[in-house]
């Protein structure tokens, strides 16, 4: 089994993926899991997804088995093989 992680909006396009799936032996963090994409990607999610605290940016949206990691554990919310990650930028606009 692996952990799948799909992209949506401006992350699929700026990237050229639906997302990427990881073989995971063991739980990690939602924050394990940025640093795990970040290394694929050049830092690209935690500048994203995150603000310079290190914190969630505003508007982002982190599911976990279309479960928002608001409701969960926030970033210290565990995945595991099987699971669905599922991200959203920031966005704005009206």
């Amino acid at each position: 089994m692996a952990l799948e992680v799909k992209f949506y909006s401006l992350f699929r396009i700026n990237l050229k993926t639906k997302g990427i799936e990881y073989q995971q032996e063991s739980e990690i963090t939602i924050t394990e899991l940025i640093e795990k994409l970040d290394q694929d990607f050049e830092g690209y999610f935690t500048q994203k997804l995150l603000k310079e605290d290190g914190t969630i940016a505003r508007g982002t949206i982190i599911l976990v088995n279309g479960k928002n990691i608001f409701h969960l554990n926030k970033l210290e919310t565990k995945v595991s093989d099987g699971d669905i990650v599922t991200l959203f930028p920031p966005s704005a606009g009206g």
